[in-house]
């Protein structure tokens, strides 16, 4: 009788936890820390960020691999399929038509069109370098997609199995709309804020939602590569043709 009880216990300690989900995110803090150390050695701006960025998902990733040796079942629908790419589109749309939306209140929360998280001003930034440029661009489109969705489409989704399907999703989006708070312009927090996290937790929502639906991860990182194109490929521009456009 013991044995039986003692089995599912076992099993429990095997699976994706909440605790797993702290620890990947603690694991790239810690990365960004470490990557950032060296990288003040370089005395050049431009590498502190890249190096403390490339930091935060090398640790996010290295925690991850070890915490999935340990489990039973590791598996948190990594696949991808060729027909996942059209959810490119899909991101794509849904940004262009929430940014349209939302036009009104940036206008009038930021008159003087700064943009509200400090990622896309140094990207818009004229004294940035385009390798500073390309590399944001490349982890906003590429590794922000795909470390994000493996963590909380993953990680916090199966930490979750056991509850409700509108439980799962509310949590997840409520959680990833939370973590980029961080990313925020801290000058002014409550205007970004207001401006970019109802926006965020609306596609934190659809994420869950494909990702329940298909079984598979594919679909939410395309999707959410393709939200984050738009804003990437727009902050690329230079501001003299956006000026001669408007």
């Amino acid at each position: 009788m013991s044995e039986i009880s003692e089995r599912p216990l076992a099993k429990r300690r095997k699976s994706w936890t909440i605790t797993d989900f702290v620890l990947v995110w603690l694991g790239g803090f810690v990365g960004t820390g470490v990557f950032f150390a060296v990288a003040l050695l370089l005395e050049n701006d431009d590498w502190l960020i890249v190096l403390g960025l490339a930091g935060q998902y090398i640790g996010n990733l290295g925690v991850l691999w070890l915490l999935a040796r340990l489990k039973d079942d590791a598996d948190l629908g990594f696949k991808v399929e060729p027909r996942d790419v059209f959810y490119i589109g899909l991101g794509l749309l849904l940004q262009l038509m929430l940014a349209l939306l939302l036009l009104p209140l940036a206008e009038l929360l930021f008159p003087n069109g700064e943009p509200p998280q400090q990622v896309a001003e140094i990207i818009e930034s004229a004294e940035s370098s385009m390798i500073l440029k390309l590399s944001l661009v490349l982890a906003a489109v590429v590794l922000a997609p795909v470390t994000e969705e493996i963590i909380f489409r993953g990680v916090l989704l199966k930490a979750l199995r056991n509850r409700s399907t509108g439980f799962i999703m509310v949590v997840t989006a409520a959680v990833f709309s939370a973590v980029h708070v961080l990313g925020l312009d801290t000058e002014r927090l409550w205007a970004s804020a207001a401006l970019v996290l109802p926006p965020i937790f609306l596609l934190g929502l659809l994420l869950a939602w494909v990702t329940l639906r298909s079984g598979r991860l594919g679909p939410a990182i395309f999707l959410h590569s393709g939200w984050n194109l738009l804003a990437a490929l727009v902050l690329l521009i230079p501001s003299e043709l956006l000026d001669q456009a408007g």
